[in-house]
């Protein structure tokens, strides 16, 4: 049901409109003005068949005229009332980014293979959502960065997949520090947290952690120190451990992912990874399901209408004037 945004300003116009009318009705008007001519004997002449049908033709023109200046002034004042309608609107629920971060330490080849393979196979059912793939060791190297261009993504993911595969050590360049260090879990994830953009969009970000949590050397930050920034980024962590973490390092994991409202699991079986992507469907929808919200909307369609009709009666009876 449309409302009024602005009624004050249509009765105040409409107001005018009337005042103005009942001015022009009131004001003194001569028979020159009015176009009189004073004829005797008429009589025999109203009495023509002819004279009727052209007086009931200026009636009928007469009274399309006034209908349509009328329905030009209602038009008018509608539209400057600015007519508008309730919209309900739901929030965008596929608005999410997923950063893939992932040890490229000798020891995860077999598991980050699995990992890149069960979200090679998730792209056809993403819809909205953005994928990025950063690997770590050492230092971290940024793959590709966040994108829906899902074309690109698979590509990319079956360049990692086959270097996982093989072994390639030049898809690895870089991710190797010159220091003795390896596995750094805690500097892996806060170098995928700064890959989130910050665009003042309300999307939902998450980071598929993949790693031992065995890390080697001293890295800047540790695991709990990185956890609690995406804590404070308002992203979330999904771990992805391997069997053989001791029980100390998997339960830092999974503290540090459910610190974040995330989850860590343990890659055991081929199915294990794949559980963990619905998973993060699942969980990130829920956590970003919000009530839809209404909004008014500019709705002058019928106060438009109602105008150009207005304005092609008036034209229209201008045309049949200039025809007499």
């Amino acid at each position: 049901m449309s409302t009024l945004r602005w009624p004050l300003l249509g009765v105040c116009l409409a107001a005018l409109v009337v005042v103005l009318l009942l001015l022009w009705a009131r004001r003194p008007r001569s028979r020159a003005d009015a176009g009189a001519l004073l004829v005797a004997h008429t009589a025999r002449l109203r009495s023509l068949p002819r004279f009727r049908a052209l007086a009931r033709r200026e009636q009928v023109v007469a009274g399309i005229t006034t209908l349509g200046a009328v329905a030009m002034v209602v038009g008018t004042v509608l539209l400057a009332s600015r007519p508008t309608r309730p919209v309900s609107i739901e929030p965008d629920r596929n608005g999410r980014d997923i950063m893939l971060c992932l040890d490229v330490s000798a020891s995860m080849d077999r598991w980050n293979l699995q990992v890149v393979a069960s979200f090679r196979q998730l792209l056809s059912e993403l819809d909205g959502e953005r994928l990025g793939l950063t690997i770590f060791s050492g230092s971290s190297v940024a793959i590709f960065p966040l994108t829906d261009d899902y074309e690109y993504v698979a590509d990319r993911l079956d360049e990692a997949e086959s270097a996982f595969a093989d072994g390639d050590f030049d898809y690895f360049t870089g991710a190797e520090a010159k220091a003795r260090r390896a596995s750094q879990a805690g500097d892996g994830l806060m170098s995928c947290l700064a890959r989130f953009e910050d665009s003042g969009e309300q999307r939902g970000r998450a980071v598929v952690l993949a790693s031992d949590n065995d890390p080697l050397g001293e890295g800047i930050f540790v695991l709990p120190e990185a956890a609690e920034e995406a804590v404070r980024a308002e992203v979330v962590l999904y771990g992805v451990g391997t069997p053989d973490m001791t029980a100390e390092r998997a339960r830092e994991f999974a503290d540090a992912a459910l610190a974040t409202g995330g989850e860590m699991t343990v890659v055991e079986d081929e199915g294990a990874v794949d559980k963990l992507v619905r998973a993060i469907q699942r969980l990130e929808r829920e956590r970003l399901e919000s009530r839809a919200t209404g909004v008014a909307v500019d709705d002058p369609a019928t106060a438009f209408w109602i105008t150009l009709g207005g304005l092609i009666l008036l034209l229209g009876t201008a045309l049949v004037g200039r025809r007499r």
